[in-house]
């Protein structure tokens, strides 16, 4: 993790006995906000102007002939500077008199458009948004085409929310921490532990979200159009949550300088410079015993000067809170808080602090009005160039049959299709052949899995297909649950297990760990199984009348060297957490219609060994 170095491993030894350092933590609550539901196409619509009783051609920053900056700039000085504090958090207020719209910045699309974040709403309007496989399973496709197909899918689906009212234009997605611990709780949402890797996925899922045909070449990156907002967070050295007392609100990684060049801050690195990110979000963590937040060399100097950024900087949320209550940071007041990290380039608050104490840090002269004036630029111009202010006809017409599309949801089992990684295949097992296998037995705690294979910030899908639901298309399904929980305490289900796998042609155990064991705010103390789990497993596969197949569900590395060795034991898969359409694509893996074992052919694209 930050505090040390430690061998990188490959997304295959994951899943093998490992001995490294982990850790676990209490979630801090999400801000309760209401959602932010637009009722109107565009702020510089003339009529809404009407409706409103104000004179349109007053308001210059409506002037679609002036430049974003421009356009900007006569907005912000036009507001007072208690205004201008309103519009620093994540719920920015607006401003009644000038026609400005409240806008909420907070929503997420990490595999999908989520419902953490107040900026999203589903309801009957929008019952769902396809769900894809969480970023470590499409990540071990190494497919980058892949990721950035999946990245304009979930910006088609998002712009069509926004259509709708029920979603925003910024998303802060994707997660770009590099993991140095298969134990970290976020494990699920992260591409990796290989930064280039990290990078590409970084890179192509940001492009996939923003980048509209045709423009994504212009000379002017701070004029070029948006589909979404992306962001790549959380910046930088962060991959501890909660792990035996350490929890990241006061953790201070503490990294070389060649560490953090070669693997904390190059996939962000890329991000910025290849993707063309518009947003970055800095983490909880110190660094080296600074808030990454308020560290002007980590924000100002390198995002935005070395990299040059074209957008803004966020934080993670109430991370400007918990540099006072939490850190202690030089014994900050609030307004000490705001000041350091408006200074070091901290354009917008994820949470209150902002706006509640921005005007009276001014007032005792600690900010000047220039850096408020400049963070309000780098967020409105990005929201100018996604056409919030003047709207954008490319999009304009995307609506619901845009969400949950029949396209979209084949592309979800397509990914986790890809996802999918054969860990042992004895005597070449598997693909089964339908022919021969008439029935199967399929147990264990994931057997029926349906949000489990969701993952975390998966909002809501737009249907569920669990993996007893995927092979019950290729054979007579036997279902036992092995277990009654993923954390498996009662040993008194094993029992119907062993006895479906008697009288079945073959035997599918799933197992594997949920959101109950690893993730954010949690992290894991080993390796294992939990609870009953390899006993299960053990047992079912000593009574098994047809040959073995092992189906884990996880983010995060388990030791199956148990059943690596089990000659009883014919094939082992490592499944991620597959999204909504999981169940499909595990079973057309064990069927043979998809080969996870031919990436060289079905990749041809891939290019891995440097960028060139």
């Amino acid at each position: 993790m930050a505090s040390s170095p430690i061998m990188m491993i490959s997304v295959l030894s994951l899943f093998f006995i490992f001995t490294a350092n982990a850790r676990v933590f209490p979630r801090r609550s999400l801000l309760d906000d209401p959602p932010a539901v637009n009722n109107f196409t565009f702020v510089c619509d003339p009529s809404r102007y009407d409706k409103l009783g104000l004179d349109f051609s007053s308001f210059g920053f409506c002037d679609s002939s002036l430049s974003f900056p421009e356009r900007a700039k006569d907005l912000i000085d036009r507001m007072t500077l208690s205004e201008k504090a309103a519009q620093l958090g994540h719920v920015a207020s607006g401003v009644d008199r000038l026609g400005l719209p409240p806008y909420n910045w907070w929503s997420e699309a990490l595999h999908g458009v989520s419902n953490v974040g107040p900026g999203t709403q589903f309801d009957k309007v929008v019952p769902g948004a396809t769900s894809f496989p969480n970023v470590i399973t499409t990540a071990s496709s190494f497919n980058e085409d892949l990721w950035k197909t999946i990245g304009q899918a979930v910006s088609t689906e998002a712009r069509a929310m926004y259509n709708l009212g029920r979603a925003g234009l910024t998303y802060w997605s994707p997660t770009i921490n590099v993991i140095r611990d298969p134990r970290w709780g976020r494990t699920v949402e992260t591409p990796g532990e290989d930064p280039f890797v990290v990078g590409k996925y970084a890179k192509n899922y940001v492009r996939g979200l923003q980048d509209v045909e045709g423009s994504e070449n212009v000379t002017d990156l701070n004029s070029r159009p948006l589909k979404v907002s992306s962001c790549c967070k959380h910046y930088a050295a962060y991959d501890v949550d909660n792990w035996l007392g350490v929890e990241r609100y006061s953790f201070d990684a503490r990294v070389t300088e060649q560490d953090m060049l070669e693997t904390f801050n190059k996939p962000f690195e890329m991000c910025v410079k290849e993707g063309d990110v518009s947003s970055v979000m800095c983490s909880y963590n110190r660094v080296n015993g600074i808030p990454t937040c308020a560290d002007p060399v980590l924000l100002k100097d390198t995002i935005r000067g070395n990299w040059g950024l074209h957008g803004y900087i966020v934080s993670d949320c109430d991370s400007v809170k918990v540099m006072v209550e939490d850190a202690h940071y030089l014994q900050d007041t609030n307004e000490d808080a705001v000041a350091q990290t408006l200074k070091a380039g901290l354009d917008l608050d994820c949470g209150q602090i902002y706006p509640n104490y921005t005007e009276s840090t001014v007032r005792q002269g600690k900010v000047g009005m220039r850096n408020i004036d400049n963070a309000l630029n780098n967020l409105y111009v990005v929201l100018m160039r996604l056409g919030y202010f003047d709207g954008n006809t490319g999009f304009e017409s995307l609506g619901k049959p845009d969400i949950c599309s029949d396209e979209h949801i084949e592309l979800a089992t397509e990914a986790a299709r890809q996802g999918t990684v054969l860990l042992k295949n004895d005597n070449d097992t598997l693909p089964f052949d339908p022919s021969n296998y008439k029935t199967l037995a399929v147990v264990g705690p994931h057997a029926n899995a349906t949000s489990a294979m969701l993952g975390n910030y998966a909002g809501v899908p737009c249907r569920m297909n669990s993996p007893m639901d995927g092979l019950s298309e290729y054979a007579k399904v036997k279902y036992q649950m092995g277990c009654d929980s993923v954390a498996c305490k009662n040993d008194t289900f094993i029992f119907g297990a062993m006895e479906a796998a008697r009288t079945s042609d073959a035997t599918v155990i799933f197992v594997g760990i949920d959101l109950s064991i690893e993730a954010e705010s949690l992290d894991r103390v080993d390796l294992l199984l939990p609870g009953y789990q390899t006993q299960l497993v053990q047992q079912v596969a000593t009574v098994s009348k047809g040959p073995v197949v092992l189906v884990i569900l996880s983010a995060g590395g388990i030791d199956v060297s148990f059943a690596k060795n089990n000659s009883n034991i014919k094939a082992i898969i490592w499944a991620g957490y597959p999204g909504e359409e999981g169940g499909r694509a595990i079973a057309d893996v064990i069927f043979g219609k998809f080969n996870p074992g031919q990436k060289d052919q079905i990749y041809p694209n891939l290019s891995i060994q440097g960028d060139k």
